[in-house]
């Protein structure tokens, strides 16, 4: 195997399917009048709230005034665009430091390095099962990445592979499984799941802003799979089996039926969060996860430790508890572990 990266941050935007942004605007829209009445837990943070709106700046504006050809502009860029900035990257500023055309020698050996050694985890693990074209994925946005053998590769999939493969075996079954992922980014492990699993549905809820990127990312990247947006179904009475994805704003999860989800993942933001904030979504993964609840998250330098997370042990038992190392090449003193909570009635065969 030869891995390089080539000209791996060249630009590759491909054209966007406008077909599917009125369907994203108007959900936006939707999720942003009903986020006025939701509680305090649902909410950007007051500390967080002003980088989140530079970062967004754009992207809210053109979504909120429903210009199309605007959000198709930004999307059609996405990846080198701030409005996905923290949900990729390397902690630097990447469009200084990577998209300029003038990437310094220094930053060129923290990619590598960073790379490499992600790579590696993915290889001596699911790469003992999985050929590296599972790691593929199509052109959406303007995407980075590296090149294995000479094939383009986007950066993350690595990360993101991963964790959808040890979901799908956690969940497998003959009858029809829903994972719940609080915080979906812009999609990437989603895409794993929806295209490798038959009889799933994969619910994602997140931030309005970000929820409108995943359905866009999905939306692009299964023209002929039956995707649902918020504001498009009822919850309380729609058959969510029928559907291979359902996207949605963070408050929905309140809406969600107990015991209805077979696996909820999160990985890194609730560490992230308030602690009022992080103990609200841990409640309500404890109420509609049926089988597992499984996060990657932060235990000494952040907000809420994973460690103290209020899992309901009277439901739960921690089965699994180990370091994510995916991060160990840009920080050696990383704090970062998975955890695996398995209901008590659950027995393995």
């Amino acid at each position: 195997m030869y891995l390089t990266i080539g000209n791996g941050f060249d630009n590759r935007n491909v054209e966007v399917d406008t077909s599917i942004i009125k369907r994203i605007i108007n959900s936006y829209n939707k999720a942003k009048m009903a986020q006025q009445n939701a509680a305090k837990e649902y909410q950007v943070g007051d500390m967080w709230l002003p980088i989140y709106e530079s970062y967004m700046k754009e992207a809210i504006a053109a979504l909120t005034r429903k210009d199309e050809i605007e959000v198709a502009k930004i999307y059609g860029n996405f990846f080198r665009e701030p409005c996905s900035w923290g949900l990729h990257g390397m902690p630097v500023d990447m469009a200084s430091t990577y998209f300029s055309g003038n990437i310094a020698e220094e930053s060129i050996e923290l990619y590598a390095a960073d790379l490499m050694h992600r790579i590696n985890i993915w290889l001596i693990s699911i790469g003992k099962t999985c050929p590296i074209s599972s790691l593929d994925t199509p052109i959406i946005g303007n995407p980075y990445g590296f090149y294995i053998d000479g094939k383009f590769f986007r950066a993350g999939v690595d990360y993101q592979h991963y964790y959808a493969t040890i979901i799908s075996r956690l969940v497998r079954s003959k009858a029809h499984k829903f994972v719940l992922e609080l915080g979906g980014g812009f999609g990437g492990l989603a895409h794993f799941l929806v295209r490798d699993n038959e009889n799933l549905t994969y619910i994602d809820v997140d931030l309005p802003e970000n929820m409108a990127l995943t359905a866009f990312y999905l939306l692009s990247a299964f023209p002929d799979k039956k995707i649902a947006l918020f504001g498009e179904i009822d919850l309380a009475t729609a058959d969510l089996s029928e559907f291979d994805a359902i996207i949605l704003p963070n408050f929905s999860v309140q809406d969600i039926k107990d015991d209805s989800i077979d696996l909820v993942f999160n990985s890194y933001s609730l560490a992230e969060m308030p602690i009022h904030t992080a103990t609200n979504y841990i409640n309500q993964f404890n109420r509609i996860a049926s089988k597992f609840i499984y996060h990657v998250n932060h235990t000494v330098v952040t907000t809420a430790k994973a460690d103290t997370f209020e899992i309901d042990f009277t439901k739960f038992e921690l089965i699994s508890r180990a370091p994510a190392l995916w991060n160990m090449a840009r920080n050696n003193n990383m704090d970062e572990f998975e955890y695996l909570y398995k209901a008590k009635h659950l027995t393995f065969s």
